[in-house]
């Protein structure tokens, strides 16, 4: 194999080492794995899991108890009896035993209603803590979105600088020339030395940004810090919501809004078991229970008892200090500060709404703008390189127009990403994120 081949072998190993090391991580994908592994998320989902578990006719106090009881005594005495007739019985060392057991059934057939109210708000709490799961979901994704996209803005603010530090070289290039030719004084050459000097530290910032902003997105996905991997080169948008049906949908879906009405029926159904107190209590009972005592000592040796029994208890409770009223009136106080909450929720999800809103809007705006005062900055600087190579443009003109193209790449790329933002808060806000 000749040399040359080994060579392009050689390279086209290390060019898929490469890629291989760097995966591309697709934005579906990133949302896919911090579903799926996100410590946040799992909490939620055990929490749905136990509500699931504690929603039950048991625990609502509907299903009958049951239980079994047994004992065994055995004692060893000495005994000195006198009876009415006369008789005196002495006994040393007098040994009796006893042998019991039971089966005891026992349920409440009526409490005031309080069972069924005590299971509809079993049912509303596993309502609850699935729409705390479908919240928790929403807020990991609303993050993996800003992360992810935060990694594009910063890759491409990276690409867009060492484009300008190509123009920074090349600007150093027709200043070194023109100073050796006697044009221009070591001012203008110490200066776009200055601003190459700059242009390079930025970027070096620009790269700590980057380590950093995907060593916060790894750690949403649950993955080691220093992950390293490529994401997709550009910040779509295509929402195109309506201000009305944005307002509409979020009051119906908004996650908050609905955790906070759910919380109103589960604070409801604790007032009508507080005031199940105030109607009668039923209890049937039943039991089979089996005793055996035998005795040396005594007029009966041996005693063997077996059967079953039943019965009905019913109580009232007429008077109690008047606990159980106030703790009604404190359960509608608790109602009441609940339907607050709710509506001051709906408010701050109308602002949300509205403010995002006007931001999306804004920035779309200010994208057309940017997008265009890109291409004329470009333009510019262009021109200005070539009338400054010949002369006919100053130092400062030149510097100029390259700080007028980078500040049109920070504004656009910032604009982008402030798109994308408000699109996904929006989306937030109106249940979007979560089908």
């Amino acid at each position: 194999m000749s040399k040359k081949l080994i060579k392009i072998f050689l390279n086209l190993f290390f060019i898929n080492s490469f890629l291989h090391a760097q995966e591309l991580l697709t934005i579906d994908n990133a949302i896919k794995l911090g579903l799926e592994k996100n410590y946040s998320i799992l909490i939620a989902k055990n929490n749905k899991e136990i509500a699931n578990f504690q929603n039950n006719f048991g625990n609502a106090g509907m299903s009958p108890s049951v239980t079994l009881n047994g004992s065994l005594n055995y004692s060893n005495v000495n005994s000195h009896q006198e009876f009415a007739t006369g008789v005196v019985q002495d006994r040393t060392g007098a040994a009796s035993n006893n042998i019991g057991s039971s089966a005891n059934a026992f349920w409440t057939v009526f409490d005031g209603l309080k069972m069924f109210a005590i299971k509809k708000r079993l049912d509303l709490n596993e309502g609850l803590t699935a729409l705390q799961l479908k919240q928790q979901m929403e807020n990991t994704i609303y993050n993996i979105i800003l992360g992810y996209y935060d990694i594009v803005r910063i890759n491409e603010l990276i690409i867009a600088g060492n484009q300008n530090l190509s123009i920074y070289n090349e600007r150093k290039k027709i200043s070194q020339m023109r100073l050796e030719i006697g044009s221009d004084s070591k001012v203008d050459f110490l200066l776009t030395q200055s601003d190459l000097n700059k242009a390079k530290s930025d970027l070096i910032q620009l790269e700590l940004q980057l380590i950093t902003a995907k060593a916060n997105l790894n750690n949403i996905l649950i993955r080691p810090a220093d992950t390293d991997f490529k994401t997709s080169d550009s910040i779509l948008s295509t929402y195109n919501p309506s201000i009305d049906e944005l307002k509409k949908s979020s009051l119906n879906n908004n996650s908050g809004v609905l955790i906070s009405k759910q919380s109103e029926l589960i604070v409801n159904q604790t007032i009508y078991e507080a005031r199940s107190a105030n109607l009668p209590l039923i209890q049937l009972n039943g039991a089979y229970n089996f005793n055996r005592n035998q005795s040396q000592a005594g007029i009966v040796f041996l005693s063997r008892q077996a059967g079953l029994n039943g019965g009905l208890t019913a109580s009232w409770l007429i008077f109690n200090g008047n606990k159980n009223r106030r703790l009604v009136q404190e359960r509608q106080i608790n109602l009441l500060n609940q339907k607050y909450i709710t509506e001051q929720t709906k408010q701050s999800v109308d602002a949300v709404v509205y403010i995002n809103y006007q931001s999306y809007l804004t920035n779309k705006k200010i994208l057309d703008l940017e997008q265009q005062n890109l291409i004329n900055s470009q333009e510019v600087l262009n021109i200005s390189l070539e009338r400054y190579k010949i002369g006919k443009a100053t130092f400062l003109e030149t510097q100029e127009t390259q700080k007028n193209l980078e500040d049109a790449q920070n504004r656009y790329f910032n604009a982008l990403y402030n798109t994308k933002k408000a699109e996904t808060e929006l989306l937030r806000a109106n249940g979007g994120l979560v089908k």
